[in-house]
């Protein structure tokens, strides 16, 4: 029961940086309207004075979309029908597995790598003030650890693309291929439909413990001190390889709660509403209260890898 432990120590040591977790939800959302304020401006051009607005509000205008997508550059490429309610978490996921992201606009993947950044940033200042002995929240030495840690954790992600791309790249390849093969015999496309799927997950599920080793990667780098990247990647796989319980319970664990508070999001989201300005601005409310939750979830997640990993001796 070694990740029930550090689990419930980490949510006590989440809700002690409250504050940081606030910090990192208003750069999230501040990130989220650097796109949303032109893209409602677009909008509002579009719909002008017409009753596409009215018809948007009560469902998704199909035939205005097809005119606005025929007409659109940049950022307004990625409006579409999926990205209202549990289509855009669906339609993310699957851009992922499939590695379709490179399909985005340039606009969108520059800036997207310009939020990796600087979430690599972030986590340094994270892992540093949960690191503390007790964890306390200041926004001068959250600072000091982001820039501390940030050169080091750049270089952990630069290799875990590597592997991603390489590894993923080949996985989804092979997997295609079957999955080719046997529509090309299959009397109807259910056989490959559900094969696909089960691919998808596999490969999801791989992508999930492939992440939780790069966060050992990072752990390793602030509680050891470790400064030899690789060494920091080798360290990380063999705690996990070591104590494969305690890590991938403890991993799986906050990942079902993100999962469970999702579905939650998902439901009630779809109950609210959004036929006039009330209805909306409690949607919007609702909504930065889930992704508020969202934030809270990955800090939990790094405060118990933490402590689970100081929690465990290592052999000297």
């Amino acid at each position: 029961m070694k990740f029930w432990i550090n689990f419930l120590k980490g949510f006590r040591l989440t809700a002690k940086t409250a504050r940081m977790v606030l910090l990192l939800f208003i750069i999230n959302l501040t990130f989220a309207l650097v796109l949303a304020v032109p893209m409602y401006y677009s909008l509002k051009d579009s719909f002008g004075n017409s009753l596409v607005g009215e018809r948007m509000a009560k469902g998704f205008d199909t035939l205005w979309w097809h005119e606005y997508r025929d007409q659109s550059e940049g950022i307004e490429k990625t409006f579409t029908p999926f990205i209202i309610g549990k289509g855009a978490i669906l339609n993310n996921l699957e851009m992922l597995v499939q590695m379709k992201f490179f399909e985005l606009p340039p606009i969108i993947l520059v800036f997207g790598l310009v939020y990796i950044l600087f979430h690599t940033f972030l986590a340094g200042g994270i892992l540093s003030t949960f690191n503390k002995d007790p964890p306390r929240f200041a926004l001068r030495s959250f600072s000091e650890g982001a820039g501390r840690y940030f050169f080091r954790f750049i270089l952990v992600v630069l290799v875990s693309w590597l592997f991603f791309f390489g590894l993923l790249g080949s996985l989804n390849q092979w997997f295609n291929s079957i999955v080719n093969k046997v529509a090309e015999n299959a009397f109807s496309e259910i056989t490959p439909f559900y094969l696909s799927l089960l691919f998808n997950i596999f490969i999801f599920v791989f992508l999930l413990l492939f992440r939780m080793i790069f966060d050992y990667s990072r752990i390793t780098i602030v509680a050891d001190g470790e400064r030899n990247i690789l060494r920091a990647i080798a360290n990380a796989f063999e705690f996990v390889i070591k104590n494969p319980g305690s890590t991938l319970s403890l991993f799986y664990t906050v990942f079902a709660v993100n999962v469970v508070v999702t579905l939650i999001y998902i439901l009630i989201k779809s109950l609210i509403p959004q036929t006039n300005a009330w209805g909306v601005l409690f949607a919007f409310i609702f909504q930065q209260m889930f992704i508020f939750a969202v934030v809270w979830i990955r800090c939990w997640l790094y405060a118990s890898q933490l402590e689970l990993y100081k929690f465990i001796p290592k052999e000297i």
